[in-house]
């Protein structure tokens, strides 16, 4: 059959190859578009479906079939649809390719319209229905597209086909799952795939049981003293539980809501370097471990979650006077007061959210100008709170005073064990300053400091008189230690102020860079501010600082300035000192002690007798 034999002309990848040549000959087309291969076609399928004059039985008549076909090649020949003749036919494009052009399709398919009926009766017997067709329409966000254009002039951006589909994918998400407050954060580039980023306000599932309520401190006690226990978790709608993150591997593929971090996340993140893979589901297995909530390995969704929080932290700048704290609703006021009047806890209340900022209408910038006055750093402020050493963006609330009658009950305490934790806790660490949430960006850490060599003065050179004195060769330990002090002084974070500027000894790098790029016409020029401790973070600033945004693209890591080296184990306890033996009291020490009297030493003359007896 016509099936088999062209089954049997495929398996063979040169006769193949001559088919396709053929094909592709008889399908160039004439000035007026036609080709062999379309006239044969409607041949076929016209002897096949139609055989006009019989022309299947008389094939004499076949030189007037072809005159009528060309006659009236432009008049609606009957020809099978598109998607009939490309299953006929062996498709040109990839399948993996074609497949992502479908998915892309969906994206811009257009929502369904919601309709609302209102029904009316004016007067008796007289009914009005009014249906209203309304356009279901997601948040508005700041668009990826028109972004883009700006990430590129500051050499930065992703290709125009993908920032055009996220726009799509980003507002399909928002409309399924009713998300506010979204924003692109950016795209984090692992070893086998890549994430793309969103955040939103934290996301509560409809079709779920999950309460929200306000914060109370529910930390236990210590089990014994000069110990701690772990910092809790920020509840949902505060801190870096506030907002939602949700990663896509491309744009028109599935979102995926990340869970919520905890502190011990965040300080784990901290003292690890590891790329990310791209798959959500791996264990993150390194040193210091990276636990997860079971105990076991972390997974990359986990590590991932920890470090968007200190990225979007430390990243998410605005100019001075974009952003501004929104109104405290008067009727959210905290009740100090967590007892009833019969002295029980209250129940918890629940918690509302909250915007963070909100754009101020009073920004005005100076746009005559340009943009040349947001090159200062201090005209830059972060627009996230800032995390501090114990994982949280905010205080934990203070315990409820405990009633005075209840007395602390006395624990035993190991006397070599409680100078142990006094000798690692000689030097207390004192508490964290609150920070302002509109921080100038100047007023980071720097990156670091360069010491710069003094001149050599001859004149110096000339009085100074040669000592003939043998350098002291310092040993093993002495050489690791200064190591480790020189270590030490670089992982210590300097201040901007701790350094003077007219130092010519010193030059200090900041941990942001400004410049202008496309300056050509002053109007015209954008202001790009790049993070030097998170490479790949960048914000603008552009029409006179009127239009600004910021976005991160890079593998989700901080920079140091200092090689990363993995925290070392822990050492190795000291020995138990040995037990120091002491003789029992005598029956007569008793009765004196019980007395109130002072006991006898065991060397008195009194006793001598008593041990001469003994010995005898």
């Amino acid at each position: 059959s016509a099936a088999a034999a062209s089954s049997q002309l495929h398996k063979d990848p040169e006769e193949e190859r001559l088919f396709e040549s053929a094909k592709a000959y008889l399908m160039q087309a004439d000035a007026d578009g036609q080709s062999v291969y379309d006239l044969l076609y409607k041949t076929v399928y016209s002897m096949l479906e139609e055989n006009p004059e019989d022309v299947a039985n008389h094939p004499e008549r076949l030189n007037e079939l072809l005159s009528s076909l060309k006659k009236h090649q432009f008049e609606g020949v009957r020809v099978p649809t598109a998607t009939a003749r490309d299953a006929r036919e062996p498709s040109k494009v990839h399948p993996t390719q074609a497949a992502d052009s479908r998915r892309n399709l969906s994206l811009l398919a257009q929502p369904k319209p919601k309709s609302e009926t209102k029904v009316e009766r004016p007067s008796p017997g007289v009914t009005v229905t009014t249906t209203t067709v309304l356009q279901s329409s997601g948040p508005t966000f700041a668009s990826v597209a028109k972004d883009n254009a700006m990430w590129k002039y500051c050499g930065y951006g992703l290709p125009d086909q993908e920032a055009f589909l996220l726009d799509q994918s980003i507002s399909k998400l928002a409309r399924d799952k009713s998300l506010e407050e979204v924003r692109f954060v950016g795209k984090i580039f692992g070893l086998r795939g890549n994430y793309l980023v969103v955040s939103s306000k934290r996301w509560v599932n409809p079709n779920g049981n999950e309460k929200i309520f306000k914060e109370s401190n529910n930390m236990p006690k210590p089990p014994r003293k000069n110990t701690t226990v772990d910092v809790q978790a920020e509840p949902a709608y505060k801190g870096c539980n506030r907002q939602s993150f949700w990663v896509s591997a491309e744009a028109g593929a599935e979102w995926t809501l990340l869970p919520d971090t905890t502190p011990q996340h965040i300080n784990a993140s901290r003292s690890i370097n590891k790329l990310f893979t791209g798959d959500l589901d791996a264990p993150v297995i390194v040193h210091p471990p990276f636990h997860g909530d079971d105990g076991l390995h972390g997974l990359e969704s986990e590590y991932l979650r920890a470090q968007l929080s200190r990225l979007v932290a430390a990243t998410y700048i605005s100019p001075t006077g974009a952003l501004e704290r929104p109104e405290e609703d008067e009727g959210d006021e905290d009740d100090d007061d967590e007892l009833d009047e019969n002295g029980k806890p209250k129940p918890p209340k629940p918690a509302k959210y909250q915007a963070l900022t909100v754009v101020s209408k009073e920004y005005s910038p100076d746009v005559e100008n340009g943009v040349a006055g947001l090159l200062d750093l201090e005209q830059w402020v972060h627009s996230e709170p800032f995390i501090y050493k114990d994982g949280r963006m905010s205080k934990v609330p203070p315990k409820p005073e405990e009633d005075e009658d209840e007395e602390p009950e006395d624990e035993p305490v190991d006397e070599e064990e409680e100078e142990a934790n006094a000798d690692e806790n000689k030097e207390e660490e004192p508490e964290e300053e609150e920070r302002d949430l509109f921080g100038p960006v100047k007023r980071d850490y720097l990156y670091g400091v360069i010491s710069v060599p003094k001149e050599p003065n001859p004149e110096e050179e000339e009085e100074e008189e040669p000592v003939d004195e043998e350098p002291q060769e310092l040993d093993a330990e002495a050489l690791a230690e200064k190591e480790r002090e020189e270590e030490d002084a670089l992982k210590k974070p300097i201040e901007d102020d701790e350094i003077a500027d007219d130092d010519p000894l010193k030059k200090k790098v900041a941990a942001w860079t400004s410049s202008v790029v496309n300056a050509i016409y002053k109007k015209h020029g954008i202001a790009a501010i790049r993070s030097v401790r998170w490479p790949g973070a960048v914000a603008f600033a552009a029409n006179g600082g009127k239009y600004w945004g910021s976005v991160y693209l890079g593998d989700g890591l901080k920079k140091t300035d200092y090689n990363f080296v993995p925290i070392p184990a822990p050492k190795i306890q000291k020995e138990k000192k040995d037990l120091t033996e002491v003789a029992d009291p005598t029956a007569a020490n008793e009765k004196l002690v019980t007395r109130g009297e002072e006991p006898r030493e065991n060397d008195s003359e009194d006793e001598q007798p008593d041990e001469d007896e003994e010995e005898a």
